[in-house]
């Protein structure tokens, strides 16, 4: 995980310049002296609070949707791990699906919806947290991903079992 951290920096900083490339009128905060954080926990805060879980939740469902037969599936497991989502499958998978499944909540939550939201014009500086937020929290999978694209053959097949993965090279 500390691996990730530099990745979770990288992520961050492209996701906001694409939000800054979007709209750059949403950071005008940072030409009026900073961001000045007044904390006070009102309803207001739990709503933002749970608009996180919530991304949260929709990053976790968006890997599983591109997991082959999930919902049939007895091997394909959700939950929280302290403060971070996750969902894993037992069941074999290609190393194409396996990155296709680990980059799509990246892609979709950090770049199409910031795009869909500002053409829609209901951008917001919180939509921006969330979208930046979410690359942050994506480093994981970027680095899952690294991984699997230098140790598994082309037309290697997976089975990961939460904590350890296993490959087979296919010819």
């Amino acid at each position: 995980m500390g691996l990730s951290l530099p990745l979770s920096v990288l992520l961050m900083v492209l996701n906001e310049i694409w939000c800054y490339f979007l709209d750059p009128s949403m950071f005008v905060f940072l030409d009026e002296g900073g961001i000045l954080l007044d904390i006070t926990v009102d309803l207001k805060m739990i709503r933002y609070l749970a608009g996180i879980l919530a991304y949260t939740l929709v990053h976790e469902a968006i890997h599983a949707v591109f997991i082959p037969k999930v919902w049939e599936s007895e091997k394909t497991y959700w939950g929280f791990n302290g403060l971070f989502g996750f969902v894993y499958s037992e069941e074999k998978l290609s190393k194409e699906r396996f990155l296709l499944v680990s980059v799509m909540p990246l892609f979709m939550l950090s770049f199409v919806f910031p795009f869909l939201m500002w053409t829609a014009g209901r951008w917001s500086w919180y939509l921006i947290f969330l979208s930046v937020l979410n690359a942050g929290g994506a480093c994981v999978d970027l680095m899952n991903m690294i991984l699997v694209a230098v140790q598994i053959p082309g037309k290697g097949i997976m089975v990961s079992n939460g904590y350890a993965t296993f490959y087979k090279g296919v010819s």
